[in-house]
């Protein structure tokens, strides 16, 4: 029992080594919070839903930087990556279609084999920028079709989340161009 006292004797220099008390939010913090509330304004009024307000938030969310180029560098790999996995998700969905029992269990092994396809495709076009966007986006649509929804609704979806991630981007991208002046003064490190 005297073991323990002891030992919390010592639990505020541990704590205050893990923890930074003095931390003032910073810019790229009301810069990403900022740029969700903008992509849930732009989905209420749109209507997407909260599918689309989910994959505007997180583009943007992913996207922001601490400077203005990083965050179009992003951007641009964000895009490219959501494009690319989109086809390689329809395509999953077409190979689907002419495989017996993929509905039924072969597409445990057919979403990952296309995954690895995806990830080989990437690195050979030396897009790696690219790579993790393009496999869940591949995942969703190849994972979110049924038999029944085929070709037509998988495009149709990948065109959306497509959609989705560039007004993500797009928003993340111009809450960078604000200039320090209108939201740092507010923020302004000491």
């Amino acid at each position: 029992m005297k073991s323990i006292p002891s030992k919390l004797k010592h639990l505020p220099s541990v704590v205050d080594a893990h923890l930074d008390m003095h931390y003032r939010i910073g810019m790229r913090v009301v810069k990403t919070a900022a740029a969700v509330m903008v992509c849930l304004v732009i989905a209420l009024l749109t209507g997407g839903g909260m599918a689309a307000v989910t994959i505007t938030a997180v583009s943007a969310i992913v996207t922001i930087r601490p400077t203005h180029g990083d965050t179009v560098h992003t951007g641009v790999f964000r895009l490219i990556g959501t494009l690319f996995g989109g086809l390689i998700g329809i395509l999953t969905v077409i190979i689907g279609l002419f495989l017996p029992y993929y509905y039924d269990g072969l597409f445990i092994i057919v979403i990952p084999l296309m995954l690895m396809l995806n990830l080989y495709i990437c690195n050979v076009l030396k897009m790696q920028d690219s790579c993790s966007v393009s496999c869940v986006v591949t995942l969703l649509v190849a994972a979110n079709m049924s038999y029944d929804a085929a070709v037509g609704e998988s495009l149709i979806y990948t065109l959306f989340r497509l959609r989705d991630t560039f007004i993500g981007v797009a928003v993340a991208t111009v809450m960078n161009i604000i200039p320090y002046r209108v939201l740092g003064s507010l923020f302004k490190k000491k």
